[in-house]
């Protein structure tokens, strides 16, 4: 069944942009509509100015004429006053917009009157005629005064309307935005606000599932999300147990590998002192200061042995270390374990230098050689070689063990998967070691057939120098 619009977060932002865009179109054509009423009297208004210059010029010639009597001023009075009757009729329309129609029938009507007087003016030019013509002119030209007021308050009115329009778009605007901010925030901000309460309560301890945030899908889905997530994390926690034990046994061949490369330096002191106690009386001198200079040396290869586990334990800060020295030294860790039988041959030069964590990198061969050593049934060949080329290094890990089948060929990475018989192991060396080359930003591969044994190739990038000199530890 198909989920309403309504209940979800993309289909409510969809309708309050649609009503939000309907709203301002809406204040837009209403202010639009209201300008485009203000321009057209504005525009009108210009055709009363027009009338109004011209009523003023017919009296400025009326005056002249009667003043100095010249016939320019008369063909000038008569010009204008045609003119002023052409923009009443033309623009009658125009007029009414701010004027009654018995205003222009009157004007128009003042107009013929002093048409007439003007043309009994030719034929009979007295005083009592010329007085009837100006009082005919004042009362046209208090009709223009008239139609300036008019004007004048049409456009005022037109102004205050276009103000009270405007004010009212912008309250309007705002009370929708509180409105819609009011929507917003319970559509959104509510929702992850209770969604942030809950991952607080969960990160101080209180695990539980997340409830429905809301009824919207969008809100749903992250529910259900997060729920998975907390299922995923109860899970990756159960196995943090197994990796743990994994962790511990690297820490057990760590350890056996140290106390056995203890054994022998401490050996050699213990033997080295009782021979110089029976000899303390009547012994050689140069034989007791060779004693004495093998018990040094034995002590100095003890603190060495020393001071690569604490290398060892350093971890987090990448620097460029020396590789044949660092796969020695990892070597040294596992050496205990390596069978008689097995061969270990390492063709590393002594200047190829990577730029890395090496504590990690150790681990890396360890968990590789350690691999090697088991997939070698009796006796055999573990090789470790390097390359250097301008921005990386390539290391192969190669032994002629029993190699790994095709089909498993792709998984040997993932985590917890393991080809050894009677649960040796729990499938995360691997998988570690692929992880610390991500990591580095290098690669590892696998080359490998049944019965033909196996090659790690690793490229690790060069950063810096690309040469140190030999760790003397090693």
């Amino acid at each position: 069944m198909a989920i309403p619009l309504f209940h979800s977060l993309k289909g409510k932002v969809l309708a309050g942009y649609l009503i939000g865009f309907l709203l301002m179109s809406g204040v837009v054509l209403i202010n639009l509509n209201n300008f485009t009423d203000m321009q057209s009297i504005v525009l009108k208004g210009e055709v009363a100015s027009e009338l109004i210059d011209t009523i003023f010029e017919v009296r400025r010639y009326e005056k002249n004429y009667f003043l100095y009597s010249k016939e320019e001023d008369l063909r000038e009075l008569r010009h204008y006053l045609s003119e002023l009757d052409r923009l009443v009729k033309k623009n009658q329309q125009d007029i009414e917009s701010f004027a009654k129609h018995e205003f222009i029938i009157t004007l128009q009507k003042e107009i013929g009157e002093y048409e007439e007087l003007l043309g009994q003016l030719e034929d009979n030019k007295t005083s009592y005629l010329e007085d009837r013509i100006r009082n005919k002119g004042r009362d046209i030209t208090k009709r223009a005064e008239k139609m300036a007021e008019l004007k004048k308050e049409k456009i005022k009115k037109a102004i205050t309307s276009s103000k009270n329009i405007l004010i009212a778009s912008i309250i309007s605007l705002v009370i929708s935005g509180f409105i819609a901010s009011a929507v917003f925030y319970r559509m959104f901000a509510r929702p992850l606000m209770l969604f942030e309460q809950h991952v607080k309560r969960i990160a101080e301890g209180e695990y539980s599932f997340l409830p429905a945030l809301s009824q919207d899908r969008e809100l749903i889905s992250l529910s259900k999300a997060f729920n998975r997530m907390l299922v995923e994390l109860e899970l990756r926690q159960s196995h943090l147990t197994l990796i743990q034990t994994e962790k511990l046994a690297s820490l057990g061949t760590l350890l056996f590998g140290v106390a056995h490369e203890l054994n022998n330096p401490l050996n050699n002191i213990s033997t080295s002192c009782q021979i110089l106690k029976e000899e303390i009386e009547t012994g050689d001198p140069e034989f007791k200061k060779e004693l004495l200079l093998q018990i040094e040396q034995e002590a100095d290869r003890a603190r060495d042995i020393v001071r690569s586990i604490l290398d060892y334990s350093k971890s987090g800060k990448k620097e460029t270390i020396n590789l044949n020295s660092a796969v020695r030294e990892a070597i040294r860790f596992i050496k205990a374990e390596i069978p008689s039988k097995v061969e270990l041959i390492i063709d590393i030069p002594e200047d190829i230098a990577i730029f890395a964590d090496p504590q990690q990198i150790k681990q890396v061969f360890l968990n590789l050689i350690k691999n090697s050593i088991e997939a070698i049934d009796e006796e055999g060949q573990i090789k470790i070689s390097a390359k250097s080329y301008k921005t990386y290094v390539e290391i192969s890990v190669s032994d002629t063990g029993r190699g790994i089948p095709s089909q498993v060929l792709s998984r040997i990475f993932d985590p917890f998967f393991t080809t050894k018989d009677g649960g040796k192991g729990y499938g995360l060396g691997l998988f570690v070691t692929h992880n610390i080359i991500k990591e580095h930003g290098g690669t590892i591969d696998v080359r490998s057939s049944y019965g033909q044994g196996t090659t790690f190739l690793i490229k690790l990038p060069v950063k810096e120098k690309s040469y140190v000199s030999k760790d003397t530890h090693s």
